[in-house]
């Protein structure tokens, strides 16, 4: 996986009041913790910062953190692991960063990404992507950008499910096994189309001369066979 960076500063101060004047000098508040030390409070560039976020796939990443405290740098292996935005004016407001060792398993979602060509969607069938992220769990160095699903043996009404999918021994899925990746439903049948489908079905039986007489016949037989 691709390691973005990001800068920090140690920051002085907590609070919501002391986060509301770094947001109106163009910084972000965040914090570092995680890795068995301490908490450190940080503070991040906002435009250089939501620059690198916005171009984010996945929910969390990792990163090299480097935090510059009285002149001194100091890089962290970490996981972005929440990134707060405000709802009405979309911007980020905090940042959460924890420290992960190399040598140690992590747990991470990752983007799903369908490759081939499903010959159910060439005939007309509709894909449902419902599993767009998956938590898998792998050594920092082994985890991947994303999980390639392959959909080209995928037909109409078929579905791939979690258990279907094919990963490196490295790398374990976190994921209740039976929970659908992606399926081909049949195509959706319009309303004109399911108009004349029903007047096709409500169109009474045309009865020629001789199909009655025929009829005619084989009931009086059956009550012959009755009365006999």
């Amino acid at each position: 996986m691709e390691e973005k960076k990001f800068f920090a500063h140690v920051r002085e101060g907590k609070g919501k009041g002391v986060a509301r004047k770094l947001r109106s000098k163009g910084l972000i508040p965040g914090i570092l913790y995680g890795g068995g030390e301490e908490v450190v409070l940080i503070q991040l560039d906002k435009k250089e910062t939501e620059k690198k976020i916005r171009g984010l796939e996945a929910h969390n990443i990792m990163a090299d953190l480097v935090v510059k405290s009285n002149g001194e740098e100091k890089v962290y292996k970490t996981i972005l692991k929440e990134i707060q935005v405000d709802p009405i004016r979309g911007e980020i407001i905090h940042l959460d960063f924890c420290r992960i060792r190399m040598d140690k398993p992590i747990t991470m979602e990752v983007p799903v990404h369908l490759v081939g060509e499903s010959p159910g969607i060439e005939k007309g069938g509709i894909l449902e992507h419902e599993l767009r992220e998956i938590v898998i769990e792998a050594l920092p160095k082994d985890m991947p950008e994303a999980i390639e699903v392959d959909i080209s043996n995928l037909d109409i009404g078929d579905a791939l499910l979690v258990k279907d999918i094919k990963v490196p021994e490295k790398i374990r899925i976190v994921e209740d096994e039976e929970k659908v990746v992606v399926s081909i439903l049949a195509p959706k049948v319009s309303a004109e189309e399911e108009k004349v489908a029903e007047e096709e079905e409500a169109e009474p039986e045309v009865i020629s001369e001789e199909k009655a007489e025929e009829r005619r016949k084989e009931k009086e037989e059956e009550k012959e066979e009755k009365t006999e």
